[in-house]
């Protein structure tokens, strides 16, 4: 099933109440100043004091359980946090979406992003991470030491490349003992670490041991309460330092206190809770109602910018790649949607605005559109998709300076080209000689004309594949006669070319070389020795190797009628057309060419019309003589080919060869070329 694209970045909300005891020393979080003000620099400080992180981590604490303990008065250290359910898991049906399991939700809250970007999809060991982390890109911004106390074995080994890339300065595998991660944890605070990322397990264990409803369960948070008391307790005492605190879970729990991995409300609800102000994303602390609710929210992918904001090393809107937005200082748009446009090559993107700030549009890391302040949409339709296959897009929508980003992919189906035209049925109007080949000896389906080779004896004709998936007739002028006679000659009942009106056409191939500047005839009922003489050749000269040229030509001997240059590509069929009017003093040449299109030239007739008939027969890759090839050389009987090089001798392929007593129209002859069929599909 192809999956629909969306992109999906969910505004989250929080209680705001002043917080006693948290943000750092003794500056309240009123006083704060966050990363999207001007005193935040790279170096991560604030009005003379250093910024630093703290990041708790309570796997297993659902939202009801925590706003439950809460309210009773068990969790006094948590209920000094500004706390709201946050969406953990992506948003269903789309890209972003990713299992509510343990490894995908730790990835996720260290990276910012979903597993379209981390790539890790399951608890499976030994599953590396595909984006960059928190702690690399604080390390590259010279944010000093960074460190993780861990209870679980598999968010350890998603930390180990970090730590041995030298991002990471310490990872503590407490291997699910709490008391460990609080004195590492604590440990890492006193020794002056900028990040510290305390993860706990222990109460996902009580859920699944002896479930939510359990005084097991509840003295497990209890006790949680207790450690995030004193990991909190200790920065609140660091003088010189303003602490930013988070705590979060990576994904909720389904009734059973298990982890099913389902994208259903009680499994996606995680919460996070913050010691500081936050901005307009994280003050809803109602429970969600239901998913749709939940993905109005904030979500764990927000925990990493929020971090990166606080220390100044936010990405900027060109790099950005986080699927989080910062829930601290500048408010960036949520609800960031994506979805396939109605002609299945563009995106159609929305959002909801911040309050202020101009917003700015870009994909792929360029700049598509700068919009105003409060603008909720954005159709993208420049995405220059033309063959079919799935594309991902990376999409940021900043507000101001604070962006957000997400992914969207479209499963783009070139439309089918379309049905090709139908072939005139005007085209047997006035049709006097036509041969569909197929067969040797050929015949006129109109039996007016006899069409063999020049001479009886060298037969230089056979049958070819043609262009409709049957026969067409080669002719190779290197079989010749010892008279010099060579090529294929068409003898007509009645000669159109006495008309006023007339028009040749047939499809034509060659390889385009052997080619000299005295001209090759394809068609000719002249002694094309010369161009002035009498009669009609449509001839081929010299082109770039991978194609040849076509030239039209007509005279009576003393004057002749010449037009411009059409081109052909060598080794494929085109088709080649000649319309003469003697009454309206116009001739016109045409060229369809399947790799370069349709030519088209016209010149006046100045020529006597009487002639036109020339010799009275045409030579198909020969002239009216029959001996163009032994002429052009000024040779005579006994002629061996290719006995000079002023013309060598070529071969041409024909199909479907056909004379019109009329001038056939363009659109008519367009047809021909379009339509993909043989003029006998018109005939009984």
């Amino acid at each position: 099933m192809t999956r629909q694209a969306f992109v999906y970045a969910a505004c989250g909300l929080a209680l705001v109440t002043a917080l006693g005891g948290c943000g750092g020393g003794t500056q309240s979080a009123a006083n704060r100043t966050f990363s999207g003000d001007a005193a935040i620099g790279s170096s991560g400080t604030a009005s003379g004091t250093l910024n630093k992180m703290l990041v708790i981590e309570l796997d297993g604490v659902t939202y009801s359980a925590l706003t439950a303990g809460i309210a009773g008065g068990t969790l006094p250290n948590l209920a000094k946090l500004n706390i709201a359910p946050a969406y953990s898991g992506g948003v269903n049906s789309t890209l972003s979406q990713q299992p509510n399991l343990d490894m995908p939700g730790w990835a996720t809250i260290v990276t910012g992003s979903w597993a379209d970007r981390h790539q890790i999809e399951s608890d499976a060991p030994k599953q590396a991470l595909h984006a960059p982390t928190v702690f690399s890109i604080l390390k590259s911004a010279g944010a000093g030491k960074l460190g993780a106390a861990v209870d679980s074995p598999g968010f350890a080994s998603i930390l180990t490349p970090d730590q041995n890339a030298g991002y990471i300065d310490t990872v503590v595998n407490c291997a699910s003992v709490d008391s460990c991660v609080t004195t590492q944890g604590k440990s890492m605070i006193d020794n002056g670490y900028s990040l510290v990322v305390a993860q706990y397990h222990s109460a996902e264990d009580a859920a699944l041991n002896w479930g939510l409803n359990s005084s097991n369960y509840s003295a497990t948070l209890a006790q949680l309460d207790s450690a995030v008391g004193t990991l909190v307790g200790d920065v609140s005492q660091r003088s010189g330092e303003n602490w930013l605190v988070l705590v979060t879970t990576s994904h909720g729990l389904n009734a059973a206190g298990g982890t099913d991995a389902l994208p259903l409300a009680p499994e996606s609800t995680s919460f996070i809770g913050i010691n500081q102000q936050p901005n307009g994303r994280l003050t809803n602390p109602a429970a969600p109602t239901s998913l749709a609710d939940l993905y109005t929210r904030a979500s764990i992918a927000d925990i990493t910018p929020t971090l990166l904001a606080y220390w100044g090393a936010l990405p900027s809107a060109v790099t950005y790649a986080l699927d989080g937005g910062e829930l601290v200082g500048q408010q960036p748009v949520s609800q960031l949607i994506g979805v396939t446009g109605s002609d299945n090559a563009s995106t159609v993107l929305s959002w909801t605005p911040p309050s202020s700030g101009a917003i700015s549009v870009l994909r792929n890391g360029q700049q598509i559109a700068t919009l105003p302040a409060g603008t909720t949409t954005y159709t993208d339709s420049q995405l220059g998709v033309s063959t079919t296959g799935a594309y991902t897009f990376n999409y940021v929508v900043a507000a101001g300076n604070a962006p957000l980003a997400s992914l969207i992919q479209i499963e783009y189906v070139a439309p089918p080209p379309p049905p090709p035209p139908a072939l005139a049925t005007t085209l047997t109007n006035g049709l006097s000689t036509y041969y569909a080949f197929g067969a040797l000896p050929a015949a006129d389906k109109m039996a007016a004309s006899t069409l063999g080779p020049w001479a009886a004896d060298a037969n230089g004709g056979s049958l070819t594949p043609d262009p409709f998936g049957g026969q067409g007739l080669k002719v190779d002028t290197n079989i010749v006669d010892t008279n010099g006679y060579d090529g294929y000659k068409l003898v007509q009942n009645n000669d159109v070319t006495k008309q006023p009106q007339f028009t040749m056409g047939f499809w034509v191939m060659t390889s385009c070389q052997n080619l000299t500047g005295n001209g090759t005839p394809i068609f000719s009922n002249k002694n094309y020795y010369s161009g002035g003489n009498p009669g009609i050749t449509i001839a081929l000269f010299p082109g770039s190797g991978t194609s040849c040229n076509v030239r039209f030509n007509i005279g009576d001997g003393t004057t002749r009628n010449d037009m411009s240059t059409a081109t052909i590509t060598a080794n494929k069929w085109a088709y080649v057309a000649f319309t003469i009017d003697t009454v309206g003093k116009t001739m016109t040449g045409y060229v369809f060419d399947p790799v370069l299109g349709e030519e088209k030239y016209t010149a006046s007739v100045t020529v006597t019309a009487s002639k036109l008939p020339g010799l009275g027969a045409f030579g198909l890759n020969e002239d009216g003589t029959g001996q163009y090839y032994m002429n052009a050389c000024k040779d005579t009987p006994p002629y061996t080919p290719g006995k000079c090089a002023a013309t060598p001798p070529d071969v041409q392929s024909f199909s479907d060869l056909a004379l019109w007593n009329r001038t056939v129209t363009e659109a008519e002859l367009k047809t021909v070329f379009a339509s993909g069929k043989p003029l006998s599909t018109l005939l009984p």
